[in-house]
Parts: C-alpha cells; sequence; structure tokens
C-alpha cells in the first residue's frame, strides 16, 4: 500500500506578523467546525493548533498535494485570505519534517520565548478537541501521542524548562524596564484568562501593590482577585481606569479592539496627558494600533517582546542543543517505524487473531474428544491452520497491493484493529 502522508501547513511569529497571525487565528469555539468543513474535503484526519503566535493544520492522509490546497481552501475561507497571503506567511512540511515540527512545537522550541511551557497544554487542548470531534485515527493518534513523550523527555532530560518563562513573564518584566520599579505604579489587567492569571502571580512576585482587575464577566475578575491579587473592577468602568492608571496590560478573546483612539482622547484628557503604557498581548489585539500615534500613549504588542525574549535566549542555548539531538533521535526513529506501519502492523494483527480464534477453537474440540490422540490433534491442527491461511490470504493480497486508502480502513475497522489500537493510543505508547 502507498505510504500515508503525515503534514502540516501554517504560520507562526516567525514567518507572519501580529496583524496576519490575528487574521488567521481560529477562536476555540469554530475550531470543531473548521475539522468538519475538511473532513468535508475528503481528509479524515486534521487537528487544529491555534494559539496568539501560531495558526497549524496537521493531517495524515492519501495525496499530500490534494490534501494540502484542500486545507487551503477551507481556511482561506475561513479566514477571508487571499492565495498571495498564504504563498507569503504560510508553510507546509510532510512526514519527517512535519513530525518533527510538531515536537519542537510542543517541546516549546519554536516559540518566541524558547521553553514556554504553556505550549505543552495548547497542543494538548488541540489535539483533545479533534479527537472529540472525530477527526483523529491511527496516523494522528500515533503521532500526537509521541509528541507527547518526546515533549516530556526533553523537559525530564534537559533543563529547557527550567525557571520557566513565558509571554506573561515577558510582559510583566517589560512593564519593569519600563520604569525601572513597579512600586509606586498602578496597573490594570484586562481579561482573566490563562495569559492574565500568569502575569497576575509575577506581578505578585513583583510586590506590584495597587492592581485592578476587570473582564466582561465580573466573576471571572473576582476570582482572579480573590485567587491571587487585585481589586476587580466591572467592566463598565473600564474607562474610569484608563484615567487613573499607569500601566494596561491586556489580553482578552475580543474579536475587536476594546480600546480605540476615541476612547483615549478623552481619557488622555482627564489624565492631563499623564503617560499611558499598553503592553497589548492578545490575538486579535485589544488595542487600536493607532492609539500608538496619540501623544504620551505608548503601546507594545505581542511582536515587540520578542526582542526582551532574544535576551533570555543564551542562557536556554545549550539546554536547547540538547533537545534539538533528543529530537532528531526520536524523529528517525518514529520515522522508520512509520514506514512499515501502513501495512505490517495489520497484516500482523489479521493472522495473529485468525490464529488465536483457530487455536482456541482447535483447543476446545480436543477437550471434548473421548480418546485425545496426540496424532489426531496434530492433524487437526494443521487442517486448522490451512484453513485459516486460506480464508485470510484474500485479505493479505489485498491490503499488499491495493493503493486505495479506504479499503485499509475498512480491513481496520472489519478486523477491530482501530479499537485494539487505541488501547495503546491512549497509553501514550507507540511503541517506537
Amino acid at each position: 500500500m502507498k505510504k500515508r502522508a503525515i503534514g502540516i501547513i501554517g504560520l507562526n511569529h516567525n514567518t507572519a506578523p501580529l496583524e496576519v497571525r490575528e487574521k488567521f487565528y481560529i477562536k476555540e469555539g469554530s475550531i470543531p467546525d473548521i475539522l468538519a468543513r475538511i473532513q468535508q474535503e475528503g481528509i479524515n484526519e486534521a487537528v487544529v493548533l491555534s494559539t496568539c503566535n501560531r495558526t497549524e493544520i496537521y493531517y495524515s492522509g492519501d495525496n499530500n498535494d490534494a490534501m494540502v490546497k484542500k486545507i487551503r481552501h477551507v481556511l482561506s475561507d475561513a479566514v477571508k485570505a487571499g492565495a498571495d497571503v498564504f504563498d507569503r506567511y504560510t508553510y507546509s512540511f510532510r512526514d519527517e519534517d512535519a513530525f518533527r515540527h510538531l515536537f519542537l512545537v510542543a517541546s516549546g522550541l519554536d516559540s518566541m520565548v524558547i521553553g514556554e511551557p504553556e505550549i505543552f497544554g495548547q497542543v494538548k487542548e488541540a489535539y483533545r478537541i479533534a479527537a472529540s470531534s472525530k477527526t483523529t485515527g491511527f496516523f494522528l493518534n500515533k503521532t500526537f501521542h509521541k509528541t507527547f513523550n518526546v515533549a516530556k523527555r526533553i523537559r525530564t532530560e534537559t533543563k529547557i524548562g527550567y525557571n520557566p518563562l513565558s509571554i506573561s513573564s515577558m510582559a510583566v518584566e517589560l512593564a519593569r524596564r519600563i520604569f525601572g520599579s513597579l512600586d509606586e505604579k498602578k496597573i490594570l489587567v484586562v481579561g482573566a484568562g490563562e495569559m492574565c492569571e500568569v502575569a497576575l502571580k509575577y506581578f505578585q512576585r513583583e510586590g506590584v501593590p495597587d492592581i485592578f482587575i476587570t473582564n466582561r464577566t465580573f466573576q471571572k475578575a473576582r476570582k482572579l482577585a480573590d485567587e491571587i491579587i487585585g481589586e476587580a473592577r466591572p467592566f463598565e468602568s473600564l474607562f474610569e481606569l484608563l484615567t487613573v492608571v499607569d500601566v494596561v496590560l491586556t489580553s482578552t478573546g475580543s474579536d475587536v479592539p476594546l480600546i480605540a483612539p476615541d476612547m483615549l482622547h478623552t481619557a488622555m484628557k482627564k489624565r492631563k496627558n499623564r503617560p499611558l503604557f499598553f503592553i497589548d498581548i492578545a490575538v486579535p489585539r485589544d488595542v487600536d494600533p493607532a492609539v500608538n500615534d496619540m501623544d504620551n500613549v505608548y503601546l507594545y504588542d505581542i511582536d515587540d517582546l520578542k526582542d526582551l525574549s532574544l535576551k533570555h535566549l543564551s542562557n536556554r542555548v545549550k539546554e536547547s542543543e540538547k533537545a534539538q539531538v533528543i529530537i532528531e533521535d526520536e524523529a528517525s526513529r518514529f520515522s522508520e517505524w512509520l514506514d512499515k506501519v501502513d501495512v505490517n502492523p495489520l497484516i500482523s494483527h489479521i493472522t495473529a487473531t485468525a490464529d488465536i480464534i483457530r487455536a482456541r477453537e482447535v483447543k476446545r474440540t480436543i477437550a471434548r474428544l473421548p480418546d485425545r490422540d496426540p496424532e489426531v490433534a496434530a492433524a487437526m491442527d494443521a487442517m486448522t491452520r490451512s484453513i485459516v491461511n486460506k480464508l485470510v490470504h484474500p485479505y493479505l493480497a489485498l491490503l499488499k497491493d491495493t493503493q486505495d486508502p479506504a479499503v485499509f480502513d475498512a480491513l481496520k475497522k472489519l478486523f477491530q484493529f482501530e479499537e485494539n489500537d487505541e488501547n495503546d493510543v491512549d497509553s501514550g505508547d507507540t511503541g517506537v
């Protein structure tokens, strides 16, 4: 059988600026719909990973070139982007290059902040959503569980995750660099998601005394204030807060900017033009980029954190090199395993399953015979082997000769190969 492709098409912080990444950002609630549309194109295995720094679609199936075109069509329709945008900013990998890239992503080695821990959870969540949407099968199950094992191995065998950094921690460090000290500064955190939660913990470590938290759902803001630090305020008080704070760190899930020039013009008058700093780590952005043109308003977005993250890279280069060696080794071994997986495991499964049933029935029959003659038992064993071999031979021959992945899938279901294999998949053990 023709080898199935495992591939990826996507863009990230290295290939696309923020204004393009936010256009391609897919909200978690919209991912099942994208997956369904990919399936309608005849691609049965797909996973969508979309974060502030990347949007990537992993897939598996036959005819890689056709799948790339179909996925580009689905994604283009979803984000309203033309072919020129795809050609300029996206990348695509297949087979060993694809799962090597996934290993790097899940391990935090392809992140803006090298070694950041959040991406591992984001990859796991992307896989969970796809599995719940029934768009993963044998190949992506194996690929992602292998990925989780590789990422855990890297965390265990290197110090890449030691003293972990993140986008949120970089944002807090940026605020500290702006002012030197945050002791006498008032800070507003807009949002109540994971990024804001992590940022609040860093602000807490900095000993910042005056922190306000606001969110569209007030209960979430109050929960963060109660559990970490800060004073929760209703979202309706956003304008009032902008007139008194020194720094605004924002990361919400809004589709449109929450803070626009019109609002700020009025707020700045009340502030008597006292400087106001925004650190916007949301994708899509929460602060209209046009505010950066206003006097005494300073806006930093997620891409502005790149330079800061590079200053920490030197401390992680050695551990990153160790991790790269692990990934190359694991990618090579997984590639070798995949070269054989299309047919051989299913052939072994079919023959083993048939022989288990045959041997069990022979044993039961011989046990019921009044005279358990060894020669009769041997003859019965030989005869049943011959019958079973002849029965399964057409299936095995079809597997070896077919070029149709639908035949492969049908035989997996017929002989319950997928069901038995899922126990192995759930354990996270790929057998390689």
